[in-house]
């Protein structure tokens, strides 16, 4: 599957940071029973924290999803450079592809340019995390070469050696 990660524009960032905050904070409702209410907040702060410049924050990249034949928008990705132990990672925190073009190599593919890129910038390991009842992408995870690093409030982390 050819595809390419293109940055963001402001829109498509507006776009994309009203979905994470309330996909995000309905998993949190769900897996650790907060409130609405409860749920919006922490996600919010969360969001602010970890992107405090929205798209030119240092080290985190925001990009969608785009087939190369057509141009065609499938879905966003969100992940950012960090360093644990003195190994330089990249952490995926956000990815979605669009219900409609699932299943069609679009994840593999975009998870392979992700890992290139990472690589190329000196990242030894790549992260995630999934939650418990999301089997579709710990299969997807699973195929790419990710394995169990810890669990976590409600999923697990995995990693891959690059």
């Amino acid at each position: 599957m050819n595809i390419q990660l293109r940055k963001m524009t402001a829109q498509e960032y507006s776009d994309f940071y009203e979905y994470s905050k309330n996909h995000h904070a309905e998993e949190l409702m769900k897996e650790l029973n907060m409130t609405p209410d409860e749920a919006l907040i922490e996600t919010e702060q969360e969001l602010i924290e970890m992107l405090p410049d929205g798209l030119n924050t240092a080290d985190n990249f925001l990009f969608v999803i785009e087939g190369l034949a057509d141009r065609k928008k499938v879905g966003f990705m969100w992940y950012l450079f960090e360093s644990t132990d003195h190994v330089k990672q990249v952490f995926l925190c956000d990815f979605v592809i669009q219900e409609r073009d699932r299943r069609k190599g679009y994840a593999t593919a975009a998870l392979y340019e992700m890992e290139k890129h990472a690589g190329d910038n000196g990242c030894r390991e790549s992260l995630l995390f999934v939650a418990n009842d999301n089997t579709a992408a710990k299969k997807l995870y699973a195929g790419c070469g990710y394995g169990f690093l810890k669990n976590g409030d409600y999923g697990v982390f995995l990693k891959k050696t690059l």
